[in-house]
């Protein structure tokens, strides 16, 4: 007994322990704070089937059925390594949660050397996972920047308390990145410190560099070797997100540079680390005892404070400038993405209403665009994308109990006739008359110059001259992207050309171009943006959804049951409904509205639909190529691509409002696999007419008064407006409804009692986070007493 006593002790003191709740805390944090959508079946696949393939293993290789006595010999790692596979893998299949799993377990028994496993279990699982299939991804937008002071609490807490992390890879590696980092973005290109902040200040590199790089069984013996490695790491890490536009290049460097691990072990040996080595430290004990140099020490320190000190961190791909002394401003825009391995194509809507003269815009582009790689479409693919895929207002009627007629159970539905508009707002700026005309053309009513420049007060000073007037911020916001190696697609209306077409518009312009960056320069449109911009994103991928990668995508809140009376004026309530949820999710995000698979071949493209579901034309005019063989005008798709049909098409519909202080980066995205299917739909249900004296009548009227309780409630939580801010006249009317009118039930709820009060997120996290350490001191300090 005594024994069974001992080992479980000696189990809750166990460092991996924190580890393992940390890890918990950070789950749960992204459940139920940052909006994610809770995968059971993963979580439970992944914790489960690790836990069994590991446990399987080691019986067999032991020869002996293990108990729960043992289990730091054989449970911890795993579940460690579970955890990982639950925060950072994303799938919507068990087999490939199952698949992982075995993995994990798999490549610690079959990948050894010196009696140590080589790879990282749960880093090799994902590497190979995507690798292997297309139906996994990882998402390192989904911690935002609301999670960073959580993360750095946890994290040193972890590091203060735990000898599971190596301090001083975690160290090398961090400063080596984070400088490499500052030098480009700041010192070479010119980005505002802004930019720099919210590359650092992320939850995934957070995570990556004190849960992943630091495990001390993968990592080098000797604190030489270790340090050269996380350099070694840092480097080439940066070097291909910076370079060649990788996404996740932590983790699949980190898998690549684990075979130099028995090599770095031979050339500086030391001591292999063993987990009954573990114990509790102090990190400034840790400082105070160090052998580095004073001033290193004093290096150190700061970074580590400056990295406590991380703060709350129109335009479109670029901005419109105006001829002679014009002014134009657009307070939203509207754009067509459409991306397959590297192409993209890009169709730009305005709404410019003015005298044409004055039109011009400028956008950056990676490359230098050939006449066959623009043309112009027409206005009506945005109208047909719109009034498809925005949120919509459904309308069902319930059955009065007491009569036998049933009422006719269709769905009815009912759309807003629009959204806040969305537009287009952008700008430019270069330096001195380093400026090439590197090609120009007249494609529909656009003139059309790409241009390049060394310097972004030469062009800068070059449109100047042409007669266009600049944006104030416009040489600032130019300078990175001149440098960045971007070319500028300069825009402006052919006044004969424009002559010959009918209308007073101007139509759509669509570019397309190989890249491996998928992006949109929203910090162009900004220079000449007063306040905050909303833009609307129509997204067609072969293979899922598309999602920011700098900013967390965020899911509206669907499938609400709302009062009678939203149905007045839902463009109101949905306005208040999108500002409420964009402010209480943190700003920087960007909001889905709409996802669905629209191949022709599916017939099923919305459930209800508030309009038409864009046609195969309706695609292939929008710029998804790869639908027909039959390419009609659209040559700028090369004619061995014919041989690449494909009929899968899925739709992404994205609403982003930006700011500059909420949004210091342009927009970065990322094609996932994911096909789940999600609209933004609220529910409005008529109550039954007729009599209601026998018992099911009374009990439908008693339900109906609680129904419309919770409708009241609802509509509060969702527009962050009390009902008292709404009109809740022009009820339907009916006899012995009185007592369930909106303004009857209204009169009955208190706002503080039935909308308590929400303890802070990042207040709470920090108490759990402070109690466990406190308990885990206070563990420490009793210990012989706990044993005795």
């Amino acid at each position: 007994m005594l024994n069974q006593f001992m080992a479980v002790r000696d189990s809750c003191l166990d460092a991996r322990w924190f580890q393992v709740i940390f890890q918990t805390i950070f789950l749960s944090y992204g459940i139920l704070f940052l909006g994610w959508q809770a995968d059971w079946p993963h979580y439970s696949i992944s914790i489960s089937a690790c836990f069994l393939f590991q446990y399987a293993a080691d019986s067999i290789r032991l020869k002996k059925w293990l108990t729960i006595n043992h289990f730091s010999l054989w449970g911890f790692s795993v579940l460690i390594s579970a955890m990982s596979l639950c925060l950072l893998l994303k799938t919507n299949y068990w087999y490939i949660s199952l698949f992982a799993a075995f993995l994990t377990v798999m490549s610690k028994l079959l990948f050894r050397f010196d009696g140590r496993h080589i790879f990282n279990p749960s880093a090799f699982a994902i590497v190979v996972m995507l690798l292997i299939t297309d139906k996994a991804w990882l998402s390192p937008g989904q911690w935002g920047s609301n999670a960073v002071i959580f993360f750095i609490v946890i994290t040193l807490g972890t590091i203060v308390i735990t000898r599971v992390q190596r301090l001083d890879v975690s160290l090398a590696f961090l400063i080596t990145y984070i400088s490499l980092l500052f030098f480009r973005q700041v010192v070479y290109l010119g980005w505002p410190l802004d930019f720099f902040v919210h590359s650092v200040g992320t939850g995934s590199l957070l995570l990556f560099t004190f849960f992943m790089i630091s495990d001390p069984k993968t990592a080098p013996n000797h604190p030489v070797a270790r340090v050269i490695w996380a350099v070694l790491i840092a480097a080439t890490a940066f070097y291909l997100s910076a370079f060649k536009w990788k996404y996740n290049t932590m983790l699949w460097v980190l898998v690549a540079a684990a075979p130099l691990v028995p090599i770095l072990n031979r050339i500086w040996k030391n001591s292999t680390f063993e987990w009954n080595q573990s114990k509790a430290f102090n990190l400034f004990q840790i400082f105070k005892k160090s052998k580095m140099k004073p001033s290193f020490k004093k290096i150190a320190a700061t970074f580590l404070l400056a990295t406590l000190m991380t703060h709350d961190v129109a335009a479109f791909c670029g901005f419109y400038v105006a001829k002679a002394d014009g002014t134009l401003k657009n307070k939203t825009s509207q754009v067509i993405l459409v991306r397959d391995g590297n192409k993209n194509v890009i169709t730009m809507y305005n709404d410019f209403k003015g005298n044409f003269k004055d039109f011009a815009m400028v956008v950056p582009v990676p490359v230098i665009l050939q006449k066959k790689d623009i043309k112009v479409v027409n206005q009506s693919i945005f109208n047909i994308l719109n009034d498809y895929s925005k949120p919509r207002l459904v309308e069902y009627y319930d059955e009065n109990p007491c009569s036998r007629v049933a009422y006719d159970s269709d769905m009815k539905q009912f759309a807003p006739s629009a959204l806040n508009e969305v537009v287009v707002s952008g700008y430019g700026a270069a330096k001195r008359k380093s400026v090439t005309i590197e090609a120009q053309y007249i494609v529909g009513e656009y003139d059309i110059l790409i241009l390049s420049a060394k310097e972004s007060g030469g062009l800068k000073e070059w449109l100047t001259e042409n007669g266009y007037k600049l944006p104030a911020a416009a040489e600032e916001v130019l300078e990175p992207y001149v440098k960045s190696n971007m070319k500028f697609f300069v825009v402006k209306v052919n006044a004969a050309e424009k002559k010959k077409l009918p209308g007073d518009f101007l139509r759509p312009i669509q570019i397309s171009f190989n890249s491996p960056k998928f992006m949109l320069p929203i910090r162009l449109g900004m220079a000449n943006a007063d306040g905050d911009q909303d833009m609307i994103v129509y997204a067609f991928t072969k293979k899922g959804r598309i999602e920011t990668i700098n900013y967390r995508s965020v899911e509206l809140p669907t499938a609400k049951n709302v009062p009678l009376f939203v149905k007045q004026n839902f463009g109101a309530f949905y306005s208040n409904l999108f500002q409420h949820q964009w402010i209480k999710e943190g700003q920087s995000i960007s909001m889905l509205e709409y996802a669905w698979d629209v191949s022709p071949k599916n017939y099923v493209k919305c459930d209800p639909c508030v309009g038409n579901p864009p046609g195969e034309q309706d695609l292939i005019q929008a710029g998804v190529w790869w639908l027909t063989r039959d390419w009609n005008n659209y040559d700028d798709v090369d004619n061995e691509d014919a041989a690449d049909y494909n009929p899968d098409v899925y739709f992404t519909r994205l609403h982003i409002r930006y700011n500059r202080e909420q949004f210091p980066q342009d927009l970065v995205f990322q094609v996932t696999p994911n096909k789940e299917n999600y609209q933004a739909r609220y529910i409005i249900t008529h109550p039954a007419e007729g009599d209601f004296s026998c018992s099911e009548g009374r009990k439908y009227l008693v339900g109906l008064k609680q129904r419309r309780k919770a409708e009241l409630l609802q509509l509060t939580s969702l527009t962050g407006k009390s009902h008292e801010n709404w009109d809740m006249a022009n009820e339907e009317g009916s006899s012995g409804k009185t007592d369930a009118a909106y303004a009857t039930v209204a009169s009955g709820i208190d706002d503080n009692n039935d909308n308590p009060g929400v303890m802070h997120p990042n207040f709470l996290l920090s108490f759990v986070v402070l109690a466990g350490i406190g308990a885990w001191a206070f563990m420490k300090k009793n210990r012989q007493r706990l044993i005795d």
